[in-house]
Order: structure tokens, then sequence, then C-alpha cells
């Protein structure tokens, strides 16, 4: 019983020591305030633009065009997102918005001293703006982040574009590679009849 009035009375003592302090909890806590407030105001706004593309997951090589089971398709959709987030996607995004033809953006390039090629630095550059999720779904969201909401419209857009362009084009060139082989063969085979003739 002694003890714990000891321990109430070291307690009560130290709520007053509290309250007595209570201005140096409000001047700090009013300090952090004004301070988030200014580095808010200070911070440059960013601004995000997002793009949805519903990606198709059949098998187009099966003729009943079936689905994939689940692991293929987190496969097939991760490859899409690698797709999207590739330097040549990003290579394609810096011609498309015509960026190596910025005066600011060479001269950055040139202060940098980077090595490699403006349209390499650029895209490296684009890149890291560009945020790329998937949920359980087929849509694959494509967010870019800029300074500038037009900028970043544009690059969101441009980001979507190059990837329809490349999957357009990975599907449409082995077809193109095998009709300029068959088209070879029967140049030959056309050529051979008419020196047998």
């Amino acid at each position: 019983p002694h003890n714990r009035g000891k321990l109430e009375m070291n307690l009560h003592q130290f709520l007053l020591a509290l309250r007595g302090r209570l201005w140096v909890f409000a001047s700090l806590l009013g300090a952090t305030i004004v301070a988030a407030v200014i580095v808010t105001l200070l911070m440059p706004k960013t601004y995000e633009a997002t793009v949805a593309l519903l990606v198709d997951t059949r098998d187009e090589q099966s003729i009943s065009g079936t689905m994939p089971n689940p692991r293929d398709r987190v496969g097939f959709m991760q490859t899409q997102i690698d797709i999207i987030q590739s330097m040549e996607s990003a290579r394609r995004v810096v011609q498309d918005m015509k960026l190596a033809q910025n005066a600011a953006a060479k001269a950055q390039w040139q202060a940098d001293g980077s090595r490699g090629t403006l349209e390499d630095w650029l895209a490296g550059g684009m890149l890291s703006g560009l945020r790329v999720n998937s949920s359980q779904s087929s849509v694959i969201t494509l967010t870019y982040s800029a300074h500038d909401p037009k900028f970043a419209a544009a690059a969101a857009n441009a980001f979507a574009k190059a990837y329809m362009d490349m999957t357009l084009s990975l599907r449409t060139e082995p077809t193109k590679q095998a009709a300029s082989w068959f088209d070879e063969q029967l140049k030959g085979l056309a050529k051979d009849r008419k020196s047998v003739v």
C-alpha cells in the first residue's frame, strides 16, 4: 500500500509536469504544421494521366480460341507489362512525341555528358515517369506522372500507342516473313518452270 501511494504521487507529478510544458508541445505541433504547409506549397505539383488497356488473353494459335489457364495468363500479362516498360517502347514514345527535336532536351543531354544516344537518354527518362499495374482482370493500367498535365496525358497515350504498335508488329511479322519466303519460293518455281519449257 505504501508503494502504491508513492506511484500515484509520481503519476500526479508527471501529469502536472506535462501540463506545465503544454506550450512546448503546442509550439512543436504548430511548427510541424507550418513546415508541412510550406513544403507543400514549394514542392512542384505532379500530375498523373492514366490509360487503361484491355488485353486479349485468348490463345490465338488454338482453333477454338480457348482461354489460357491461370498460370499461363499471369505469365502472359507480365509479358505485356514488360513490353510496355521496355526501352524499345520508350524509344517509340520519344520518336512519336518528337522529344529528340527539343533544344532544351539536347542541351540537358550534353550538359549531363551522358553516354549513348540522345534517344536512349530520353527513353530512360521517359520510363522513370511510367507506372504499369495489372489486376486479376485483363486490364493493364498505365499511369504517367509529370509536372505538366498535358505532357503527362501525351506520354500516357504515346506509351499506349507504342504498346499497341509493338504487339501488332509481334503478331504480324512472322506472317509477313512467311509470305515473303513463299513469294521467293514461287518465283524460284516459276523461273525453273520457264527454263524447262
